[in-house]
């Protein structure tokens, strides 16, 4: 697919927010056979010493899903914000997890099991069902598991690409956002959140109240992922940056 760069990279007053799934990464039919571009890892560890330290990975995804992509050493807000860790590998903040989460996984794996192409992620502070293999199975799956989080105020929905998760209320990727900023190496910084999905729309919108940009890769990026991957790459060598975010 053809891309374009629309957007100005990243300066290197910036502090970077990167979502995984769609932003860097094309989607695939299940998350465990998303292929990681083999530069990627590097290029972002280039990124983040031309940065300060002020890069980080914010996702729905599990910390160790991400490392195990990605590898160690960079600054990570996982389970959208309930996991934030810094690039020194320091735990930030504690999430409590809510017990109702351990009663919805039989009923949930049983689902899945019954409709061949979908599939359970469970987590430490949430639980995805995905359909995007047999997307047929949508509607019957929304309706299971809206009435498995009706009886739990605790817990929220959240949509996303071809899957719907029920997950702890309280952390986000805009909070996580917040808490970065609060410190070094990001404290100071215009943020740049760039993300893909309506998980990311809040950090969006708050990266671009802190006076930085917030950009979506449909609308902001023409060429999905391949376009922001370039986009970061061209950040790296650009030549007489300004310092405009």
């Amino acid at each position: 697919m053809p891309y374009s760069l629309l957007q100005v990279p990243p300066s290197r007053d910036s502090a970077v927010f990167l979502d995984i799934d769609g932003t860097l990464l094309n989607l695939a039919a299940t998350p465990g056979t998303v292929i990681v571009p083999p530069h990627l890892p590097k290029l972002l560890r280039r990124l983040a010493v031309r940065q300060g330290g002020a890069l980080a990975l914010v996702s729905g995804r599990a910390l160790a899903d991400i490392d195990l992509m990605f590898g160690p050493g960079l600054a990570v807000a996982a389970e959208h914000g309930a996991v934030l860790r810094d690039a020194a590998g320091r735990m930030l903040g504690t999430t409590l997890v809510n017990p109702a989460l351990a009663s919805l996984i039989a009923p949930l794996r049983a689902a899945v099991a019954a409709r061949p192409g979908t599939l359970l992620e469970e987590k430490r502070f949430g639980l995805a069902v995905h359909w995007r293999g047999a997307p047929g199975n949508a509607a019957s799956l929304t309706a299971l598991v809206t009435s498995l989080a009706a009886p739990h105020p605790g817990l929220l929905l959240q949509p996303a690409h071809e899957a719907l998760e029920i997950r702890v209320r309280g952390p986000g990727k805009a909070g996580a956002l917040d808490i970065f900023m609060r410190d070094a190496p990001f404290a100071g910084r215009p943020p740049v959140f760039v993300g893909d999905d309506l998980t990311d729309e809040p950090a969006i919108a708050r990266a671009q109240a802190l006076g930085g940009r917030g950009l979506h890769v449909a609308r902001d990026f023409t060429g999905g992922p391949t376009a922001v991957i370039a986009w970061l790459q061209a950040g790296l060598t650009a030549e007489g940056n300004n310092g405009n975010a």
